[in-house]
């Protein structure tokens, strides 16, 4: 049997591809089917535009209560139980949607995709979370990102191309989670432990540090941290959450409005297709080089990424030609998907115990589903205030959300020794190690 070192042993290899698989279908709501999305304007000629993006935000919107309810249930050994859940939802969905002939029917089965994804998605990042530690924990969330969005960039491919045969073809793409729901008895507790190679040092030094957690516990009954530690912790937390939600707001663009800038300058469904994948190749190529990236600019790493998305932002705003948008969109999401990855790392590290690793990756990603839902709707504000229509002004998203992503990065730039913005991960964890008393993996992730 092959294995893979998890930074404190060896667990099998097929538990590594069966955890990942979960991300094949966590980026897909709503996000796989935007190429058609001017399509589909064509189809249902009498929905105006907004009607049309909500086939992509009224998904996420409806994943955000099932992540909180996935981050409460899934406990103990009721993970795989969750997990399977979510994944027949999802699946039932896809099914239906080829036999969905209206608007109505197209957003209510979208509903029911968020339903099963909202269950799914805090467990994609969690079980890593909990199987994985220091150095090898970035390295795992990192596969992670990068993989779900290889899986976006396969879909978007897929739907542009035969959405010009037969749009209902587009949703086969939401069969995606039988795989990982097969792969699920590899995944579960009891395989991995009874296949689990410990590193005996390591294994002591976690069980030292479970005995002082729990000691610790015990002196505080019914509270789980010291009251000090405990509004330290949540306002990293809702750093955390915050930077996720600006990032994921501004880079989410390029799903939702390049399909009409583009259509606008006279771009058809495949070629939107291919510059859209662009986003999610760059976010792939971005989580699978991300140690390589902290390693060699450290501490700036973020306001770094940051730069480079609002660059990418510009580009696609000011020009108009395929090459651009191609160098644009695979800007604003190489940065994108540098930060996604970090943002993950600080929420296990912020995590008190490893038991309530799923419960935070929950709150954080609920921030990125907010975000993600409020695209269409934040622009449309924005516009508004600015006395004018996505319609008459095309790249006005584009230039609002490079302006925003330019004060982030100043701010980011300034406060780049803040927890939220530093990325050093040895010395940084070092120093800031109180900042978390309980969380057992401070001093093994400094080790490893």
């Amino acid at each position: 049997m092959l294995y893979v070192n998890s930074g404190n042993g060896k667990i099998p290899w097929i538990s590594l591809v069966a955890i990942l698989s979960i991300s094949l279908v966590v980026n897909l709501p709503g996000l796989a089917v935007s190429p058609i999305l001017a399509k589909l304007h064509e189809i249902f000629p009498h929905s105006n535009e907004l009607e049309i993006q909500m086939l992509t935000s009224l998904p996420n919107l409806v994943i955000i209560p099932f992540i909180l309810l996935s981050g409460k249930l899934a406990k103990g050994n009721k993970k795989m139980l969750v997990l399977a859940i979510g994944l027949i939802i999802f699946t039932i969905a896809g099914v239906l949607y080829f036999f969905a002939n209206t608007m109505t029917e197209l957003i209510l089965l979208g509903c029911l995709v968020g339903v099963g994804c909202g269950f799914v998605i805090p467990l994609a990042a969690s079980l890593l979370a909990i199987y994985f530690y220091g150095r090898r924990r970035v390295w795992a969330l990192g596969m992670k990102s990068g993989i779900s969005n290889a899986a976006v960039i396969v879909a978007t491919l897929f739907v542009g191309w035969v959405a010009a045969y037969n749009w209902h073809l587009s949703f086969i793409v939401y069969l995606t989670p039988i795989l990982p729901f097969l792969l699920i008895p590899f995944m579960s507790g009891k395989y991995i432990t009874s296949h689990f190679i410990p590193d005996q040092e390591k294994v002591q030094f976690l069980k030292q540090k479970e005995t002082d957690n729990t000691a610790a516990q015990a002196s505080h009954p019914g509270y789980p941290l010291p009251a000090p530690a405990h509004k330290k912790i949540v306002k990293l937390l809702l750093s955390v959450i915050a930077l996720y939600v600006i990032c994921t707001y501004a880079t989410t663009t390029v799903s939702y409005c390049l399909p009409f800038t583009m259509g606008h300058y006279g771009f058809d469904s495949g070629i939107v297709g291919i510059a859209t994948a662009m986003f999610f190749l760059s976010a792939t190529v971005a989580g699978f080089t991300l140690p390589v990236v902290m390693k060699t600019i450290g501490s700036v790493t973020i306001p770094v990424s940051i730069l480079i998305s609002a660059v990418g932002l510009l580009l696609v705003s000011l020009f108009h030609s395929l090459p651009i948008y191609i160098i644009g969109v695979f800007l604003i999401g190489y940065g994108y998907g540098i930060v996604q990855p970090i943002i993950y790392d600080k929420t296990t590290a912020i995590a008190p115990n490893k038991s309530l690793a799923n419960q935070y990756f929950a709150y954080v990603l609920t921030g990125n589903y907010i975000a993600i839902s409020v695209v269409p709707f934040f622009i449309k504000l924005m516009a508004a205030i600015f006395h004018t229509t996505t319609e008459a002004s095309p790249n006005f998203a584009f230039y609002l959300n490079a302006v925003i992503l330019a004060i982030l990065f100043i701010t980011a730039l300034v406060m780049r020794k803040a927890y939220v913005f530093h990325t050093d991960p040895v010395s940084f964890k070092a120093r800031h190690a109180k900042h978390a008393p309980l969380n057992g993996s401070k001093k093994l992730e400094v080790r490893s």
